[in-house]
C-alpha cells in the first residue's frame, strides 16, 4: 500500500504541535517539573548514578507519583523480589508520621498497623504492577509481557530496573550492538505504546565526576534517550569531585543537600547539566523537595479534582 504522506514537508504542510496535547506525567520534584514539565508520553528516559546514590530510592518514589497523579504504572525489577520492591513501596507511601524503628536495627523503620498498610495495598490496587520475574529476564518475553499489562491494564508508564539484569542476547562481543538494537527497538515500543518508559542504566567505573559519557554500554543510551538523569550523594567523593570539576566553593548551596538529581539532557526543552537538590529522609526513603515537607499520597486523603493531573499547559 502505498504511503499517502508527503515525502518532505514544507511550512504550508507542517501541522502546528499544540502543546497541551502532550500528556506528560509529572515526577513530584518541584525544580525537574518547573524545568521540563514532567515526563511525555511517548519518550524514553534514562536514569544512572552510581551505587548507593538513590536510584532504587527515586524509582519508587515515581511509581507512587504517577498513581497519585491518576496514572498507571508497571515496574521491573531485575535484582529484587517482589516483596523488597514493595516493601519499599509502602514505606514511602506511608510516610514518616506512619512509621516506627525497628527496636534492634539502627536504619531499619517499618510500617506502623495493618489498617495503613491495608488502606496503601487498597489505593495501590490496579494501578500498579511488578513484574514477576519467574517468567524471565529475556528481551522478547519481557517486553511480550509489559505490552499485555498496557494493552489490558492501560498502563501509562513503564520503569525499568535495569538494563544489565535483561537477557538482550549479548556477549562480550556484540554487547553495544545488541544494546543500541535493544534502545532503538525500545524507543519504538515506547511511541507505538503511548507511554513514557523509565531505564535503568549503570555507569562504568569512573575516576572523576559522574558524566554523560561514563554510562556503560553503547552510546546510543544516552543519544537517543529524551531525558538523561545522573543521581549524585551529596558524600566527600561527590565534594571532592564537584569542586575539581566545576570549581564549586566549599560553602556551595548544593553541599547543603543529601542528594542531587542532575539532568543531563532533556531534548524538549534543551534543559542540560541542571542539578536539583533533595533532602533524604531515611525513616522512608523520601526525597524531599524540602526538609519540612510532607506529602500525603492518595490513600491518606480523599482525591478531588485540584489533585487530579492537570496538563503543564492550559489550552
Amino acid at each position: 500500500m502505498a504511503n499517502s504522506a508527503p515525502r518532505f514537508f514544507t511550512s504550508e504542510t507542517i501541522k502546528r504541535k499544540d502543546r497541551s496535547q502532550i500528556v506528560s506525567v509529572k515526577t513530584g520534584i518541584t525544580e525537574i517539573d518547573l524545568h521540563i514539565t514532567g515526563l511525555n508520553k511517548k519518550e524514553v528516559s534514562v536514569i544512572s548514578g552510581v551505587p548507593g546514590s538513590g536510584k532504587s530510592s527515586w524509582l519508587s518514589q515515581l511509581a507512587l507519583q504517577v498513581v497519585d497523579s491518576g496514572h498507571k504504572v508497571v515496574l521491573y525489577s531485575g535484582e529484587l523480589e517482589e516483596s523488597r520492591v514493595y516493601d519499599w513501596l509502602e514505606l514511602q507511601a506511608a510516610g514518616k508520621w506512619n512509621t516506627k524503628k525497628h527496636p534492634n536495627y539502627e536504619n531499619f523503620y517499618y510500617v506502623s498497623g495493618n489498617s495503613i498498610r491495608d488502606d496503601i495495598r487498597a489505593w495501590l490496587a490496579q494501578k500498579l504492577f511488578i513484574y514477576n520475574n519467574e517468567y524471565g529476564s529475556g528481551v522478547g518475553e519481557l517486553m511480550d509481557s509489559l505490552e499485555e499489562c498496557i494493552v489490558h491494564k492501560k498502563v501509562d508508564v513503564i520503569i525499568l530496573d535495569n538494563l544489565m539484569s535483561m537477557d538482550i542476547g549479548a556477549d562480550a562481543y556484540d554487547k553495544n550492538d545488541k544494546q543500541s538494537q535493544y534502545m532503538k527497538g525500545l524507543k519504538k515500543f515506547t511511541r507505538e505504546n503511548d507511554v513514557h518508559t523509565i531505564l535503568v542504566a549503570h555507569p562504568r567505573k569512573a575516576m572523576g565526576f559522574l558524566r554523560r559519557d561514563d554510562i556503560s554500554g553503547t552510546s546510543d543510551l544516552v543519544n537517543l534517550a529524551d531525558n538523561l538523569f545522573v543521581i549524585h550523594r551529596v558524600n566527600a567523593d561527590f565534594k571532592r569531585l564537584s569542586k575539581a570539576t566545576f570549581g564549586w566553593k566549599v560553602d556551595s548551596t548544593i553541599y547543603n543537600y543529601d542528594n542531587v538529581i542532575e539532568i543531563c539532557k532533556n531534548r524538549d526543552f534543551g534543559v542540560q547539566d541542571y542539578f536539583v537538590g533533595l533532602y533524604y529522609e531515611k525513616e522512608t526513603k523520601r526525597f524531599k523537595n524540602t526538609q519540612d515537607e510532607e506529602r500525603h499520597y492518595g490513600w491518606e486523603r480523599e482525591i478531588t479534582e485540584d489533585t487530579q493531573y492537570k496538563l503543564p499547559f492550559d489550552l
